[in-house]
């Protein structure tokens, strides 16, 4: 133990991390060097390829990792990280027949065996599980995701534990990719349960002996760190506490055993490993180790938010720089290349795949670590999916501020048409911002562009993040044609991405109350109906968009398909029979317009907008009659309620239920028969008037941010799991746009 190792770190995690300095720089070059046209040469002479020894799937799979990573972090680009090349190999590497992957290649292309090694199938398995969730495309996610499911069946065969835990990284990787991937659970489980179980039946073993030895063999040999970081991270997807925490002690034991007295990685050397007998090899010491240790330390970081963790990922990437018992510097700044490990007598001088990977890999986690403290860290639960705005306005502030506290989403970047109002707002909310709506789209960081411009903008920028794979949140409208909305929704489903639209009534702690009123009708059946919404316009100068038909759409395009929305979702699709508008004397502005939708052949609801109120005036309220009451909602985004009907104790109850916090007054007890009531020519038999009334204390802003949040939310976990619908999709989007275009045809008539 180590005064420098066991310091009292009061700094939080970020903190920690901005003090990693100097970060080094992401150096490609030597990867480039290995790499030909087939994919990445096993071995390197100092620092040129040696194709003596041809080429292996397991550096080929740490290339395409390392490729993925460096997408994420600068943007995916073929000529500069060649994946699709090391991908290929890795295709290629599949041997059917076997069932299994090959390993070793010669320089002439030809294969040495038919099956690889457990370790090398368990590599393969971890860099397609990681492809199927970081490819840079579609065809890439697939084609990983389909050859890993082939791939799959041969992790049963596994009888080694590294084995095993390489494949969990993958395993684990897949599951955020496809998080209802059964098979893939089921081997995550079982590869986690063997790991436990070791541990365990060691810890019988050994009784008290177990505290100076908390390891799963007699032995320590490479690539240790693995088993501890593929057991914490199975641990945490199954809700394994126990797991954890073997895990995060056997690697406490490994970082500590493997700290020189001054506070250096000195890593088990493989001439020899390290035996519980007390034998402990000092050389030769191998990068990989390193890289492993550096990796496993930042799970744990993300995991348990400790900035310990995160020194120890720092203070194990220094023995790269020369932190290390020699005190020699790995990394070869001429080449961008790692020398391939600690001898007794020096440095070996070759830079091969596995060590400049090695190094490589480090860089790139540490990176892609330290640049997620902006927000949750993510390596433990999923990567945040990056959030960019296409505008600048209070309303992307207000957005932005609300978007910070959902998990699983991070934003990262603003564009404008004014470009210096996207770098204003870049500067005030630590953003990247883009002078152009292109390069937006193409940044590897960016998962969901947020559409938030005019209403007649909204299908040119959706479709053109949506071309780029991106997932696209809409403001409403989806657009302003059914054509528009229809090409969007189209290429949605071509991409394989989502197209959400901001509709955010339906995220109203009301919403699901109100839909079970009216879909399960203790009060009857709805008979009419009155959405008044009479809006304040002294943010709506003469000269705004929003007057502008061909900007906005109209009223019922711009404002009323929120409230068409609604009460689709409520009533189910409606039918306009009758629509106006009118003018403002003197003015062209239409700030006055309303129609009459019919539900269900039955119900008629009026539906009224006028934009014409002082701001202290702003107010809407839904009016809808039953057959045995009313109900009226107040809100924007509706918050308050009152429920008036004469029931019985059964339809009571079923109110009582919806709104289980409403002030209730019975307003009359009726006794004997005059609990017979005659209603549209039949007998109702009621027992009391009640009054029920319900309000969210919280103000406007508050509310509707909520809202907001609940729909990114919601968003978010549909892009997870795309078999999983969101509470408001784009089809419905449509249906209340189509809604809006026929009455605003019908009013124009």
């Amino acid at each position: 133990m180590t005064s420098k190792l066991d310091a009292a770190e009061d700094a939080t995690l970020a903190e920690a991390t901005r003090r990693w300095s100097p970060m080094p720089e992401i150096d490609l070059r030597q990867l480039v060097q290995l790499s030909d046209d087939t994919g990445l040469f096993q071995h390197a002479i100092y620092g040129l390829p040696d194709p003596n020894h041809g080429y292996c799937i397991d550096d080929n799979v740490r290339a395409l990792i390392a490729s993925l990573l460096f997408a994420r972090l600068r943007g995916y680009d073929e000529r500069v990280a060649p994946m699709q090349r090391y991908l290929t190999f890795v295709v290629y590497a599949w041997n059917d027949p076997a069932g299994a992957f090959r390993n070793f290649m010669s320089y002439d292309r030809r294969w040495l065996e038919d099956e690889g090694s457990q370790d090398s199938q368990g590599r393969a398995i971890w860099g397609l599980g990681l492809t199927a969730k970081l490819g840079p495309t579609q065809v890439m996610r697939e084609l990983a995701r389909d050859l890993l499911n082939k791939a799959l069946p041969s992790i049963e065969r596994f009888t080694f534990i590294r084995s095993w835990a390489f494949a969990m990284l993958g395993l684990d990787a897949m599951l955020h990719a496809e998080p209802s991937h059964d098979y893939a659970l089921e081997l995550l489980t079982q590869g986690a349960e063997k790991l436990y179980d070791q541990w365990t039946s060691r810890r019988a073993a050994l009784g008290e002996a177990f505290a100076d030895w908390p390891w799963w063999e007699d032995e320590v040999t490479y690539d240790n760190a693995k088993l501890s970081h593929a057991l914490m991270l199975a641990g945490y997807r199954l809700g394994r506490p126990e797991m954890i925490e073997a895990a995060l002690e056997s690697l406490d034991w490994l970082v500590r055993v493997q700290t020189s007295p001054d506070g250096r990685l000195s890593i088990i050397g493989n001439d020899g490993w390290f035996t519980r007998a007390g034998h402990r090899a000092q050389f030769d010491q191998q990068p990989l180790e390193a890289y492993a240790m550096v990796h496993a330390c930042l799970a744990a970081a993300a995991l348990t938010n400790d900035a310990k963790w995160a020194n120890r990922a720092w203070m194990s990437f220094q023995w790269f720089r020369g932190e290390n018992d020699l005190g020699v510097s790995m990394y070869h700044p001429e080449t961008g290349g790692c020398q391939d490990g600690l001898t007794p007598t020096g440095v070996n001088k070759n830079q091969g795949a596995e060590s400049s990977l090695a190094y490589l890999l480090s860089v790139l986690e540490l990176h892609r670590f330290r640049q997620r403290q902006q927000g949750p860290i993510d390596e433990i639960e999923t990567d945040q999916l990056g959030y960019a705005i296409a505008s600048a306005s209070s309303f992307a502030r207000f957005c932005l501020k609300q978007y910070r506290s959902v998990a699983g989403v991070a934003p990262h970047a603003v564009w404008n048409r004014t470009a210096s109002k996207a770098r204003q707002l870049a500067l005030e909310e630590s953003l990247e911002a883009y002078d152009d709506l292109e390069s937006l789209v193409r940044d590897a960081h960016v998962d969901i562009v947020h559409v938030a411009g005019t209403p007649a903008t909204h299908a040119e920028q959706a479709l053109l993040a949506l071309a780029a794979g991106r997932h696209v949140l809409c403001e409403k409208p989806i657009a302003t044609s059914r054509v528009d909305a229809q090409q969007m929704i189209d290429a949605a489903r071509r991409r394989d991405v989502q197209l959400a639209v901001n509709l955010c009534m339906r995220y109203s702690p009301l919403y699901e109350p109100m839909k079970q009123l009216c879909e399960s009708k203790p009060l009857g059946a709805l008979l009419r109906g009155y959405v008044t919404n009479r809006a304040g316009d002294s943010g709506l100068g003469p000269d705004h968009w929003f007057w502008d038909r061909n900007q906005s759409g109209g009223v019922f395009v711009e404002h009323g398909v929120h409230f068409f929305d609604l009460l689709n979702a409520w009533l189910g699709k409606g039918r306009v029979i009758s629509a106006y508008e009118s003018r403002r004397p003197g003015s062209d502005c239409i700030d006055q317009a309303g129609c009459e939708v019919r539900y269900n052949e039955q119900a008629v609801v009026n539906f009224y907008h006028g934009f014409h109120q002082a701001d202290c005036f702003d107010q809407q309220d839904y009016r809808l009659i039953f057959e045995r009451g009313e109900v009226t909602l107040r809100g924007w985004t509706p918050a308050e309620i009152d429920v008036h009907a004469a029931l019985d104790e059964e339809a009571i109850a079923a109110v009582e239920a919806l709104l289980p916090d409403a002030h209730e007054l019975t307003l009359h007890a009726f006794t004997g028969d005059e609990r017979q009531i005659k209603r549209r020519g039949a007998v109702d038999r009621v027992d009391r008037i009640v009054h029920l009334h319900w309000e969210d204390p919280d103000d406007k802003q508050t509310i509707y941010g909520r809202a907001l949040r609940a729909l990114m939310q919601d968003f978010v976990e549909t892009i997870r799991r795309p078999s999983r619908p969101m509470r408001v999709t784009a089809d419905d989007a449509l249906a209340a746009l189509d809604l809006a275009l026929e009455a605003q045809r019908l009013a124009s008539a």
